[in-house]
């Protein structure tokens, strides 16, 4: 899988998606998502926010934060070994949360004060394949409604941002480590940042198994999700850095993006989209 174009593009997803669900946590778990998730909680409250739809939350990261915050949170994957983790997760902590199969383009199941798509979700989707997630969005968001998601930043990523990149992680889970060794490349004129993998499980100094990956994120300029977003029926509230600074087109590594669904329609007739 290495694209060339911008037509049958296979982006493909991170090793702990399709072959170790298990240490999906130990991948994107990390001592700031607290943080982040916080930046997250701050923004939908200053939206007066009390219903969100997370549709990629895979292992609950953000639907738990947000749930001991007082939201009604509904989590949504489309990988159901990663949802059933976040099931465990809840049951563990006798919390009521629901947990839905679905793919982002295409699950309706209500309207909400809130959608979110957080840590580059959304970079897994071709360009045509978000816009019919923006589209099925919108359809999930009560009028007035916020949309909020990050991707990384195109115009952010000079040679020497790719670069650091590089991930040299180990982390020990259950008396297992998980080496994982990790450098990207950029194509800049389509936006992709491919990723290659080299993982290694041990356990008490014996290699039990060796995996390689690459997937590759279609990533956007800033200016290029605003124009997706206006044309889909939404307006800007605001983009920042993932740490809620100021957004600076050159260097925020981040785009959070927070869109509002338009109270005035009349220019924008979802019905045409329905069945694109």
């Amino acid at each position: 899988m290495k694209p060339d174009n911008n037509k049958n593009i296979l982006l493909g997803l991170p090793i702990e998606y399709k072959k170790l669900p298990e240490y999906f946590d130990a991948h994107n778990i990390s001592d700031d998502t607290d943080v982040k998730n916080s930046i997250i909680e701050k923004l939908l409250r200053k939206q007066k926010v009390n219903t969100v739809l997370d549709l990629t939350c895979g292992t609950g990261s953000q639907v738990f934060f947000l749930t001991k915050y007082g939201y009604k949170v509904i989590g949504s994957d489309f990988s159901p070994a990663l949802l059933e983790i976040a099931r465990k997760k809840a049951l563990k902590e006798k919390l009521d949360i629901k947990f839905i199969d679905g793919d982002m383009r295409t699950l309706n199941i209500g309207q909400f004060d809130a959608v979110i798509t957080i840590f580059n979700a959304i970079g897994h989707l071709t360009k045509a394949d978000f816009e019919k997630a923006i589209r099925n969005i919108y359809k999930n968001l009560k009028f007035g409604g916020v949309y909020i998601f990050d991707i990384f930043n195109l115009q952010a990523m000079t040679d020497a941002v790719v670069h650091d990149l590089r991930m040299d992680l180990k982390k020990t889970i259950n008396n297992t480590q998980i080496h994982n060794i990790q450098y990207s490349i950029i194509d800049r004129i389509n936006g992709f940042l491919t990723s290659y993998d080299s993982l290694t499980i041990q356990k008490n100094a014996k290699i039990l198994e060796k995996f390689k990956n690459e997937f590759t994120l279609q990533i956007y300029t800033a200016k290029e999700l605003q124009n997706m977003l206006i044309k889909n029926g939404f307006e800007i509230v605001g983009q920042y850095g993932m740490d809620g600074s100021e957004f600076l087109e050159e260097k925020t590594l981040n785009i959070l993006t927070v869109a509002k669904k338009k109270r005035n329609t009349e220019n924008f007739d979802i019905s045409r989209f329905i069945d694109s």
